[in-house]
């Protein structure tokens, strides 16, 4: 009995020793796997299905991006599959193509572009969270949560969902300083570190899909610059209606280098073309009065036009959208 017990204690010790002597495979932490793809992404594909919250119309449309050491371009399409916005950053200007004029502008300002939409940007926003960050596991996906670096009411923190297969980014929702979804953002068929042909970020990749733009006598210019291509004094309206700004600015040299203010709000848009014409042109096709030297009539493609003269030129307002004729009205009167 003695002896049996013996060999059970010195069974037990072997056991305990050989158990000490296994080292425990360390598993790596699949949040600093995530932050290493994210710190080496050169460049990326995907389609983004972008879906809008804001004040409960819910809008929702796709876009597909590519991405590739600071440069971008950014196809919005319709639910046809056809383009309705397209967006090309080259590194130091953007270039924006719609559809619904058939024309391009240079951007300075991209506030109307969803740049929220892209994974840089959450990265951009995870990098200098300056530690506010917050990581969450779910049963399919590790969650990273970071504050908008230029937060607002509507835009103030959002939340990437990373696959827990291959830790690529599946999901990116964003919150309103109410904690109320704004925005959510599907990303479907993500490629990371594609080889992408830099073509794709000229501003000739976005002309060329405006069919009749590159043999169009119109120049694309600086507003600075008017009065020397133009040889005319243009007018600028000092009254907008609210959300509107000035996108780009056009000379035509086919029509007595007329100039062209264009001025949008998301997907509407207001065109003040402004020339020398003869005092009786504007009587030939004034269509009718509106107000005191203002005329206005509907074109064939739903646009409202408005003539009037100020300070010896004719004035063209065409207004692509819903705005009413009080606020353009108001433009004109502000015409300076």
């Amino acid at each position: 009995m003695l002896k049996k017990s013996f060999f059970v204690i010195v069974f037990v010790l072997i056991f305990l020793l050989s158990g000490c002597g296994v080292k425990t495979k360390k598993v790596k932490d699949p949040f600093i796997s995530i932050k290493e793809q994210l710190d080496k992404l050169e460049s990326y594909t995907a389609t983004a299905i972008v879906e809008l919250y804001n004040n409960k119309i819910d809008n929702k449309f796709a876009v597909v991006q590519f991405y590739k050491k600071g440069k971008f371009r950014l196809e919005v399409l319709k639910e046809s599959g056809s383009p309705d916005k397209i967006i090309v950053y080259d590194g130091k200007r953007s270039y924006v193509y719609f559809a619904k004029v058939n024309q391009v502008f240079v951007a300075e300002n991209t506030e109307e572009i969803p740049l929220y939409s892209m994974i840089t940007s959450f990265i951009k926003n995870y990098i200098n969270s300056g530690g506010e960050i917050e990581k969450r596991e779910m049963d399919k996906f590790y969650l990273i949560t970071v504050p908008i670096l230029d937060k607002n009411i509507f835009m103030y923190k959002e939340q990437m969902a990373f696959s827990k297969e291959d830790l690529t980014p599946k999901e990116l929702t964003i919150f309103d300083i109410n904690n109320e979804i704004f925005s959510k953002i599907t990303y479907k068929d993500y490629k990371y570190n594609p080889e992408i042909n830099d073509k794709l970020f000229t501003k000739d990749s976005v002309t060329t899909l405006a069919g009749n733009l590159l043999d169009s006598p119109v120049i694309e210019i600086d507003a600075k610059e008017v009065y020397k291509y133009c040889g005319i004094n243009p007018v600028m309206p000092v009254y907008l209606p609210q959300g509107f700004k000035l996108l780009n600015v056009l000379v035509n040299v086919n029509k007595n280098n007329g100039v062209t203010f264009v001025y949008t709000s998301g997907g509407d848009l207001i065109e003040i073309f402004e020339t020398v014409v003869d005092q009786n042109e504007i009587v030939n096709e004034k269509g009718f009065l509106l107000s005191e030297g203002v005329y206005y009539k509907e074109k064939d493609n739903g646009e409202k036009e408005y003539t009037t003269m100020v300070n010896g030129m004719q004035v063209k307002i065409t207004v692509t959208g819903d705005l009413n004729e009080e606020e353009i009205l108001k433009v004109i009167k502000s015409l300076r």
